[in-house]
Formats: C-alpha cells, structure tokens, sequence
C-alpha cells in the first residue's frame, strides 16, 4: 500500500445541474505574462483557481513586478527588476516560457531555464527563437537555458512552419514594441490567442488579424494599464460534457462561449444527445447511448489536442470501432495504458487509436501522467461499473478548479482522499 492523495470515483450517477465555466487557463497564462509590458496596473479577470496561474503569479513576483488577487482578479503592476525566470519555477510550469516575448520587449533580455509542464512530447521552442530573430534578437544556447537580447526590435514578416499558439503568443508580445510592421504569416487561430489580443490592445498596442492565419502588429513606444477578460474555458467545457456523456444526465454550462466550441462539440452530436445554446448558456444532455465516431486532433478550428483523452474516454463506451488520431504531440497517449485497466479495447497503430467501446468499463486503480489525460481517466469512471481510484493529482489542478467539487456538485460521486492507495 501507498501514501498517496487520489480521486475515488463511483461510477454510473447521471450529472444534472448547473456549472459556471472560468476563464481559460490557455487564456489567463499569455495575458498575465504580457502584463509586464507597462507599468501601470494591469487585471486580468475570471482568473480560475489552479496551479498554473498560482506559479505564474510566483513567477512574475520573482521578477520583481506586484502582484495581487482579489477573487477571481489578479492585477499585476510594476517594472521588472530582472529577466531570468528562476530555475525551480520554469521547471515546474511549460507556460514560463510566455514570458519569452513579454520580457524580450519590455526589458531587451530574457534567460529562461528548460520549462517544466506536461510530458507529452518534444513540444520544441524553435519556432519561438526563429521569430526572434527575424526581429533582430540574438538567441544563445546554454547547457540548460537560453538566453535571448536585444537592442533593439525591428518588425518584419515572420512566416511559422507550424501554427504554434505559443509560439505566435510570443512573436505578437515582442512585436508590440518592436519598430515598424510585423506580420506573422501562417499565426495559430486559438480563441485564447484572440483573448491575448485583446488585452493588448486595450493596453494601446496596434494588433490586427487575431484569429486569421496572418497577424499584422504595429510597434508602438508605450502601453498602459488596462482591465480585461478571458474567453471561457473551452477544455473545461468539452470536459463535463465527456463527463455527461458517458454517465448520463443534463447540464447548463453558464458562460460557454459557442461561437469557439465547434470542433469541441461536434463529435458529441448525435440522435441519442440533445445540445442547444441560448442567453451564454449551453445545455448538454445525454442518455449514455454513443455512437462511434472517427476524430482528428489539429490546430484550431480542428479538434482540439487538449480534449482528445476525455473523447477518448467517451469511445471507450461507443457502440462500434472509433478512432482517434493524435497530429499535434507525438507522445499524448500515455492515458491509453490507463483506460486498458477497465477493459477498454484500445489498439495503437502510430499516432492513431482503434477503440471499441462493445466491451463495457469496470473501476480500476490508476495513474494519471498529464493534465489531459488525468482528465481523460476521471470521465471513464464515471461512466464505469464500481470504483476507480484516480492518482498523480498534481497535474489535474494544473488545469481543473476543484475538479472533484465539479463533478460531485453535479451528482457525480468523486471524493479527494490521502492515504493507501490500492496496488
């Protein structure tokens, strides 16, 4: 037996009632990074309560600029006293590197240690740094860190070999600044990009394009304070709708935002579900009868990388053979090993899965090694016959506020609990 802290889930209680979707943590992470491109008094609201905007705020205290949380509203003020992101807090957090670009044009120098995060794949920062140079930065290579400056900041076409959000997030906060015209050909299209945008601008940046495949940036001398909003969390969204679909029931999510849910809901569409937006508010209701469906991970508009373990967790009680390919990471299927502990029939052929759901989910004790896929084994046992028992929750409030308090305040039967874990 081990000492663990763990979710114990009983499966097989429908979800009715209401929840208040948060700010995206996709959203938050960038928006309070470029916080610290002007002095003045910067909030972003609806900022949800997880780990990674607890570290983000750990980390721009780090820097030196003031930050503060009123409820849901962190405001950040100040100028940055340094420019490299402390070792420990850029291992614990991938979203340390947003900092990159913010820090890039506000102070003319960055040094970030390797950043930590999720294990999902190479995920490389190349196209960060070549952005960066084509507005002039020099970018150096340590045995563990990387070290960008610059004198100073020139627009220029910048064309991604791949519509990286973080990397456009980046390129967009350094190009703020910059002298001249930037245009960013080939942009990520993200609503959290979007978000990102608009905070800026209402900080005086000049920004057009946002949520096109080419962003035009302007430079401009200064910015200054503003207050701004995220775009709900649309991950959290698809994840209690994964939740209701295998266990049933009916829910209003306050606050989804439909007009950016396409590829997140779609596949849930069927005769057996019933989906109607109206006033902000979504209702999703589900009788546990899926069909199969054939799903491909891509940059937005497409599916959504981030929801493709808890969809999967719905194939696994699909009538027939689904499929799910994986194209954005290469290594997103550790949760695969996971769901086979309660029967599921999953075959890997490459960066695609064949589920058959035909076999039915039994409660199993297992480990979850990301955020996503933490979030993937919760949705299977909800819809499994009797009791799972859910560890590594470390990367579940990365991303999900409370997750437990979610779903049992829905009628789920999820509990947090320490102590012995079963083998």
């Amino acid at each position: 037996m081990t000492e663990k802290t763990y979710l114990r889930v009983k499966g097989g209680s429908p979800l009715c009632g209401t929840y208040n979707v948060h700010g995206a943590k996709n959203a938050v992470l960038p928006m309070l990074a470029a916080s610290v491109m002007t002095e003045d008094e910067v909030t972003v609201t609806d900022c949800p309560y997880i780990s990674d905007v607890d570290d983000m705020t750990e980390v721009l205290r780090a820097l030196g600029v003031a930050v503060s949380r009123r409820g849901r509203d962190v405001t950040v003020s100040g100028k940055p006293t340094l420019t490299e992101i402390p070792p420990h807090l850029a291992c614990a957090m991938r979203s340390s590197v947003f900092m990159l670009g913010a820090l890039l044009a506000e102070t003319g120098e960055v040094r970030l240690f390797t950043p930590g995060g999720c294990r999902i794949g190479a995920r490389p920062l190349d196209i960060h740094f070549d952005g960066f140079r084509r507005l002039g930065a020099c970018v150096e290579y340590g045995e563990d860190y990387v070290l960008c400056h610059a004198e100073k900041l020139t627009g220029a076409d910048v064309i991604l070999k791949y519509p990286s959000v973080g990397a456009t997030e980046n390129l967009i906060m350094a190009a703020v600044k910059a002298e001249g015209r930037t245009r960013l050909i080939g942009a990520a299209r993200e609503p959290e990009i979007v978000s990102l945008v608009r905070l800026l601008v209402k900080m005086g940046a000049d920004i057009a394009g946002e949520g096109t495949p080419v962003i035009t940036v302007n430079g401009v001398r200064e910015l200054e304070g503003a207050v701004c909003a995220p775009v709900a969390d649309r991950i959290v969204t698809g994840t209690v709708m994964a939740a209701v679909a295998v266990a049933g029931g009916r829910v209003e999510l306050n606050g989804a935002d439909a007009s950016c849910l396409g590829a997140v809901i779609s596949p849930f569409l069927s005769s057996h579900t019933y989906l109607v937006e109206h006033g902000g508010v979504l209702v999703f209701e589900s009788d546990r009868v899926l069909a199969a469906t054939d799903v491909v991970t891509g940059p937005y508009p497409l599916f959504p990388t981030d929801m493709q373990a808890p969809f999967m967790a719905c194939q696994c009680y699909a009538s027939g053979m689904s499929s799910m390919r994986e194209t954005v990471f290469e290594d997103r299927f550790a949760h695969v090993a996971e769901l086979r502990k309660m029967g599921a029939d999953i075959a890997l052929a490459g960066n695609t899965a064949f589920v058959d759901g035909s076999r039915g989910m039994k409660g199993a004790v297992m480990h979850a090694a990301d955020l996503r896929g933490g979030a993937g084994l919760l949705v299977a046992a909800l819809g499994a016959e009797g009791e799972s028992f859910i560890d590594g929750l470390r990367y579940l409030d990365r991303g999900y506020e409370n997750i437990e308090r979610i779903m049992s305040n829905l009628g789920g039967k999820v509990v947090r609990e320490s102590g012995s874990l079963p083998e």
